[in-house]
């Protein structure tokens, strides 16, 4: 839904599916977009992957950044509440990931309370 809006910023989005990656695990995931090539900014709202120590060494390995959508994100029901705090978000998300050392998840809290750099956890 966001993809226009994002692409017209000179990004562009993907999501697992379109790639022909659904139901791949994390690390397989992020081992097939190295093996292409691609930048990897993954956008998720999976907590645990920060303390799955394959999933946080295939980050590292990878050189992957991944957001992580925390608090509430997996907890809208709605698709355009999520649409709505991402568009609100993404300013900062492009901000910080590309100021993120490579192998960094950075926290994506779920309030619009202010626009400040994501909070960094190194993988």
């Amino acid at each position: 839904m966001l993809a226009p809006l994002i692409e017209a910023d000179s990004y562009s989005v993907t999501d697992v599916r379109s790639l022909g990656f659904a139901g791949m695990t994390d690390v397989d995931l992020m081992s097939a977009l190295q093996e292409r090539g691609i930048k990897q900014i993954l956008v998720t709202t999976d907590r645990a992957m920060r303390r799955r120590k394959h999933e946080r060494a295939a980050v590292a390995s990878t050189q992957a950044v991944v957001i992580v959508g925390v608090s509430n994100w997996n907890q809208q029901s709605s698709l355009w509440d999520r649409a709505r705090m991402m568009l609100w978000w993404w300013p900062t998300i492009v901000q910080s990931s590309e100021a993120a050392d490579p192998g960094t998840f950075l926290e994506l809290p779920w309030r619009q309370k202010g626009l400040k750099p994501l909070t960094r956890w190194r993988a």
